[in-house]
């Protein structure tokens, strides 16, 4: 036995109940023109190509997936010791299918939604024309274990799966459509679908059996004899099993036979789950990245349509997608809020059909199937902050004139001012930092020697006109004045120093100096009075 084509997560809903249960089966019989509801799937009329152009039949089934057995082989597995419909407890065997029942070949399921109503094609062929069939199709909410190795299994059933009986006798080619769903222990009572939501036929002259699992190498084609292969096509919706606007009811289907007509007699060959694929719902996802990337700033967003939350927060740098799932067929928007201090709106991009964008709004037109994911980007706005360093130097001529060679630290980067008196750190996330100067010797800072700058204009040190912030620092160079006397006679002559009310006298041998340091340009006067 082969593993199934693909495999396709699906969210496990609740089903509705199949009604009142019926214990009569009715038989009814389909022209090969007719249709159920507003499918177009050319479900009863025994073959597997498209009669009618535009059509859809086997040969172009929508979200088509295919199952493929061992034909009668010692290698074929089934059903063994006594395995009956209800139980959960099984075990696989091989080589057990007797001679004189149906060795079933491939299966198929393809599925689509029109408007609110959820349709199900189903298909089987078999290896040979031996006993009556009597073919039970199982949907579940929740994929199964892995049936294509021996040994013992457990089932995986969810209340409400549903159990399809695709039933005829020899000489007709109207199949018998029943129905029955999982109470949670059991398979409960038999009820009939109708003809109002289904048709079916099997083949009453040979087709080419080109149902293929998609696994390379490709499945050959087989000619099938009268009675070796049988379609139906059924509503769910119409037939109480799938409410209207289900999302995704089942998850996986597998097809198995019984050695007689009683529903309680054992059950054999079977062909492996496949997944069951088609949606009634849609899916959006939208993302939110920062540029750079991973930056620790919330967003806010607003919705339309019904979605749940209507509002969310993102942030790249923590929870950076919000999903919505089993969204109902219409349309929905999600709009990012006002920029952030420090951000700006960069882009925002949708992918997958009936995503578009309008700004910072992304609308989604949600259909069967749909899946669109909306992604925003943010650019952090980064800014700049330069000083200007200038000092007083008379051999350079009067006023200021740039100082190279300062150092300074701004917003805790080192910067050495270079030959213009400039020094710059940029990259700078908007918010306030602070420049502090290192002072050169012999100068006195003309403010102070810290100086804050609150960054909010994005640009950079390069940026031509530059657009950032700027703080100007100004230097003034120091002066040492020193007033000495010297009394050429010991003690000759005593004196005294007076530099602006600082007065200094001399010694006993009548010497004596005075200094004053670290003096700004100005005008000092000094009188030195000597007395003989």
């Amino acid at each position: 036995m082969r593993a199934p084509f693909k495999r396709y997560r699906r969210k496990s809903i609740g089903l509705l109940t199949g009604g009142v249960a019926l214990t009569a089966v009715l038989v009814f019989a389909f022209a090969a023109s007719s249709f159920v509801g507003a499918s177009n799937f050319e479900g009863a009329d025994g073959n597997l190509v498209v009669n009618t152009a535009g059509n859809h039949d086997w040969v172009n089934a929508p979200n088509l997936s295919v199952g493929v057995d061992l034909e009668r082989s010692q290698q074929d597995n089934s059903f063994g010791q006594g395995t009956k419909e209800d139980n959960v407890n099984v075990t696989v065997v091989d080589g057990s299918i007797p001679n004189s029942k149906a060795d079933l070949a491939r299966f198929a399921s393809s599925t689509e939604v029109i408007g609110a109503d959820t349709y199900q094609y189903l298909a089987w062929t078999r290896a040979n024309q031996s006993g009556t069939v009597n073919f039970d199709f199982e949907l579940n909410q929740a994929a199964q274990p892995d049936l294509t190795t021996l040994g013992p299994k457990v089932l995986n059933r969810t209340v409400n799966d549903v159990l399809i009986n695709y039933a005829f006798l020899g000489g007709s080619n109207t199949p018998t459509l029943t129905k029955r769903t999982w109470t949670g222990s059991a398979w409960g009572s038999p009820s009939a679908i109708t003809s109002t939501c289904s048709e079916g036929a099997t083949n009453s002259s040979p087709v080419n059996d080109i149902l293929d699992n998609g696994v390379a190498p490709a499945e050959p084609i087989v000619s099938r004899p009268a009675q070796q292969f049988g379609e139906a096509a059924i509503n769910l919706t119409c037939a109480g099993i799938v409410p209207p606007n289900a999302c995704e009811p089942f998850a996986s289907m597998y097809v198995k036979s019984r050695s007689s007509t009683a529903f309680t007699s054992e059950i054999k060959d079977f062909i492996a789950p496949i997944s069951v694929r088609g949606s009634n719902c849609g899916k959006l996802t939208i993302i939110k990245h920062t540029d750079p990337g991973d930056l620790d700033q919330d967003f806010g967003y607003t919705t339309t349509g019904g979605l749940s939350p209507s509002t969310f927060t993102l942030n790249d740098h923590g929870v950076d997608t919000q999903v919505y799932t089993a969204l109902q067929a219409g349309t929905y928007t999600v709009t990012e809020g006002a920029d952030p201090v420090g951000f700006a709106f960069e882009s925002l991009t949708c992918v997958g059909a009936g995503g578009s964008v309008s700004g910072e709004t992304a609308t989604a037109v949600i259909v069967g199937g749909s899946d669109i994911t909306c992604t925003y980007v943010n650019q952090q706005q980064l800014g700049a902050i330069r000083v200007v360093k200038t000092r007083k130097h008379a051999a350079d001529g009067p006023g200021p004139h740039p100082h190279a060679g300062v150092t300074f630290t701004i917003a805790g980067q080192s910067v050495v001012t270079d030959a213009n008196g400039i020094a710059c750190v940029d990259g700078l996330p908007f918010g306030s930092y602070d420049a502090t100067e290192t002072l050169p010797s012999g100068y006195h800072a003309d403010q102070a020697l810290t100086q804050s700058a609150n960054v909010d204009n994005n640009t950079s040190c390069d940026s031509d006109p530059y657009g950032g912030e700027t703080l100007n620092f100004g230097n003034t160079p120091l002066t040492d004045i020193t007033v000495s006397v010297n009394s050429q006679v010991d003690g000759g002559t005593a004196s005294s120093i007076d530099c602006d009310g600082n007065v200094t006298s001399t010694g006993a041998n009548g010497d004596g100096s005075q200094s004053n340091t670290d003096l700004e340009p100005g005008v000092y006067t000094c009188t030195i009075t000597v007395d003989p």
